[in-house]
């Protein structure tokens, strides 16, 4: 089931609005230049021009998909990017359930070593919102489902 709301009133419709034509849009455009998007690929190599994804990219993708989930029955455009989005970041999922694009290419062998300042859980919790934020919006489970993988290897990786 989804959950489609129109705004008509004169004070968020015109912000919805401005997110569709401006924000998303602007949001979108600069995370694909600053590589976030690629980021999701895993294609990073040690040595590479590109620079090695960041602790918090995936945190960034997130929040940007959470918006498009809020407005994806108002424009099929972005509702499109969005189902794109979430098979990108479905991929990059590890076998194990984990995900976060920093240690999976950059520091392997850091995962979990500073759950403080590292990131990890703050960007699975921003994910975890687009997954919720895109269930809502279109009634598919398959992000939800991908996100219950994940949330389940935390669980047993933290508190086992």
């Amino acid at each position: 089931m989804s959950c489609k709301i129109s705004l008509n009133d004169k004070f968020f419709a015109p912000r919805q609005k401005g997110n569709l034509s401006s924000t998303i849009p602007s949001a979108l455009a600069r995370c694909k230049e600053t590589g976030r998007l690629d980021a999701f690929k895993l294609q990073w190599k040690e040595g590479s021009s590109e620079v090695c994804p960041h602790i918090y990219w995936d945190s960034d993708v997130a929040k940007v998909m959470e918006g498009m989930a809020y407005v994806y029955n108002e424009a099929p455009e972005i509702g499109k990017k969005l189902e794109e989005l979430v098979e990108l970041v479905i991929s990059a999922q590890q076998e194990d359930g984990y995900l976060n694009t920093h240690f999976t290419v950059c520091d392997q062998d850091k995962r979990w070593t500073n759950l403080f300042n590292c990131h990890e859980l703050y960007c699975a919790g921003h994910l975890i919102e687009a997954a919720v934020a895109h269930f809502n919006a279109t009634g598919k489970r398959n992000f939800l489902t991908f996100f219950k993988k994940n949330t389940d290897f935390v669980i047993f990786k933290l508190f086992s």
